[in-house]
């Protein structure tokens, strides 16, 4: 599926499927008033000048040369319209135009905050992709709508690579998926959260009235389906995986998801998943599967499961805490007696100041169950150090990363010294080979901070041949 901007005679067709899907999905909800209103508000004529004058940006969806659906965001970060033909709903469609709209107004128009005002049939689809209602059902001249909104962080300038090493700002694209929105916090306990309105003197087919009804989305999609917006894939869709024709076991999901109904000062939102595995010895099946899971949880036993007494004090300190975290995966390798998965962790920690992208990978033995780091496999020497480093710096495209640590200092982080939190030592294996990296929390006034998440440095098997430890870790992986 490509999600790509539309212009000129593409718009038209768009919004010939708009009106097409609205007919079906959303009129019978409306009066004859309503109906009408929201057939002005498409014509082309009126979209084009909003696209002229205000920068309304529409999207459509393509498989092949084919329209499957459309959107159109402002840059206020409303969406105005969201749309999927009736036999194509289902499929995931829907929630791919969402990230790409999402996506475009946090990195063009840099909003903070995504805001929709749905018909009544797509409000579960907005509430399971991330947004919160903020009034009860409004009507205006015949139509029917809930508003929700979901704060998100205005993304950084992205570096042209074949993954995104997760600059900071820019893991909106991931974080607009999940359910952060954190409006409960930023607004005293039982105060009434009006809806958006018409101006004052608005009258039916008036200026006025586009102003305001542009702010009406219609969706008929809610279904899972993976993010794209027909960009260069990034961070985990960069990964091409390796799958064994030998692996006779099976790779399944799982999830934990807890967003509590009772919080008022305090947002606690948790949404991980991690992959389990059937068919392998009871025994070692076991210790598999938990090493998975306490991986992706990492976090939410950080922060809320068990947390130390630093942490408790620290949200009691917040004026508004959140405590939040999104864990997705990738299994990367899926040999016959090895399986390679890596996690990235977005959220914050105790503060929306306090926000996070982790990268944390598991590698491990199916026979036994034994796990690998980086100084298992391979030798941590000068020579090493610099061809790594130098896959590093040219991956991250840029000289500067790093400079803060010495040789030996870089062996040590290497070797699983995290400075303090600062760096975590990780590698994965995939159908290219090996990439070894870090992940990065640096504080917010350390000079070192190149912006970046996670990098890792790729290697063919044959370039790391020289520096192999006798780890049964390389007796594992397939030719």
């Amino acid at each position: 599926m490509m999600i790509r901007r539309l212009y000129g005679q593409e718009v038209l067709d768009a919004l010939h499927l708009v009106w097409d899907v609205f007919v079906q999905d959303v009129a019978p909800c409306y009066t004859s008033e309503g109906v009408e209103a929201f057939s002005q508000f498409i014509r082309y004529e009126n979209i084009e000048q909003k696209m002229r004058t205000e920068g309304l940006t529409v999207f459509g969806a393509y498989e092949g040369n084919v329209l499957k659906g459309a959107g159109a965001i402002h840059p206020s970060g409303h969406i105005a319209l969201l749309f999927v033909k009736k036999e194509d709903q289902g499929k995931g469609i829907g929630k791919q135009i969402f990230h790409a709209l999402c996506g475009y107004a946090a990195q063009t128009f840099h909003v903070t905050k995504i805001t929709v005002n749905a018909a009544p049939g797509s409000v579960e689809a907005y509430r399971h992709f991330g947004m919160r209602d903020v009034a009860s059902e409004q009507v205006r001249d015949g139509i029917r709508f809930i508003p929700l909104e979901m704060w998100i962080t205005p993304a950084a300038p992205k570096k042209d690579h074949k993954k995104l090493y997760l600059i900071i700002g820019a893991a909106v694209l991931c974080l607009a998926v999940f359910v952060l929105s954190a409006v409960a916090v930023f607004r005293e306990v039982g105060n009434a959260v009006t809806s958006q309105s018409p101006s004052e003197g608005w009258q039916d087919g008036g200026e006025d009235f586009y102003d305001w009804y542009e702010q009406m989305p219609y969706s008929s999609d809610g279904q899972d389906g993976q993010d794209s917006s027909g960009q260069e894939d990034s961070g985990l869709d960069a990964i091409d995986a390796y799958v064994s024709d030998e692996a006779d076991y099976e790779v399944k999901e799982e999830n934990y998801s807890y967003i509590p109904d009772d919080t008022t000062s305090t947002v606690i939102q948790f949404e991980v998943y991690y992959p389990q595995i059937e068919g392998l010895s009871d025994s070692v099946q076991k210790k598999v599967n938990q090493t998975l899971e306490n991986c992706a949880m990492e976090t939410v036993d950080k922060l809320y499961l068990n947390p130390s007494q630093e942490m408790k004090e620290k949200v009691l300190s917040e004026d508004n805490p959140v405590l939040a975290s999104l864990v997705e995966y990738k299994v990367t390798y899926q040999g016959k007696d090895m399986l390679s998965v890596m996690f990235q962790d977005y959220g914050y920690e105790g503060s929306m100041s306090d926000s996070y992208t982790a990268l944390r990978c598991v590698n491990i033995n199916l026979k036994d169950g034994t796990i690998y780091d980086v100084k298992d496999i391979v030798e941590l020497n000068d020579e090493f150090i610099g061809e790594w480093l130098d896959g590093m710096r040219d991956e991250a495209d840029e000289e500067t990363l790093l400079s803060e640590l010495n040789e030996e200092e870089m062996k040590e982080v290497l070797a699983g010294d995290s400075k303090d939190g600062c760096y975590d030592d990780n590698f994965f294996v995939d159908a290219d080979g090996i990439e070894i990296g870090l992940s990065f929390r640096y504080s917010d006034t350390s000079e070192a901070n190149t912006g970046f998440a996670w990098v890792t440095a790729p290697f063919e098997l044959d370039e790391l041949a020289p520096y192999q430890t006798d780890s049964s870790f390389w007796d594992l992986l397939e030719s």
